[in-house]
């Protein structure tokens, strides 16, 4: 099964979650799947590689589990037509259990849509309770790439 797939039931899983616990039917979801929660970024900004376009700006990460793991989100706005690449790096560490890691995503972000860059981490890897996340990208066109400025945040894992 591919991450766009697996992300996508992901995102439905949540949205029925969350419609269901709205209209008073709790239980109604699924049983393995917490509802997403949303968590600022510090000042994550860059400029776009089309430099006409708007900045890259990566401002909250999305978090849920399902199916032993755990989902990290985070989408950013293009305007400009073609959109462009971008790959990015987070890196993580779980201040109960001591756990750290590091894993990459690349997307393309392609307008009216927004880019969205997703990370699937084991549970039995990054652990439950409170993570601190860095998270940093380097956003490309076909003339040149551009780093952002880095953030940080503080998530917890359900």
């Amino acid at each position: 099964m591919t991450r766009n797939t697996t992300f996508a039931r992901l995102a439905a899983v949540a949205l029925s979650v969350a419609a269901a616990a709205g209209l008073g039917l709790a239980g109604a979801g699924h049983a393995g799947a917490a509802p997403s929660r949303e968590y600022p970024l510090s000042t994550c900004v860059g400029l776009s590689p089309n430099v006409a376009d708007i900045p890259f700006l990566a401002r909250r990460a999305i978090v849920s589990t399902y199916g032993g793991n755990a989902y990290i989100a985070t989408d950013f706005p293009s305007l400009f037509p073609g959109g462009y690449q971008s790959t990015a790096r987070l890196d993580w560490h779980n201040t109960a259990t001591k756990k750290r890691g590091s894993k990459v995503s690349s997307t393309r972000v392609n307008p009216p849509y927004q880019g969205v860059h997703y990370f699937v981490i084991p549970l039995n890897q990054i652990g439950r309770g409170t993570v601190n996340v860095t998270f940093s990208a380097v956003n490309r066109n076909a003339l040149w790439a551009i780093p952002s400025t880095s953030c940080t945040g503080t998530i917890h894992i359900p």
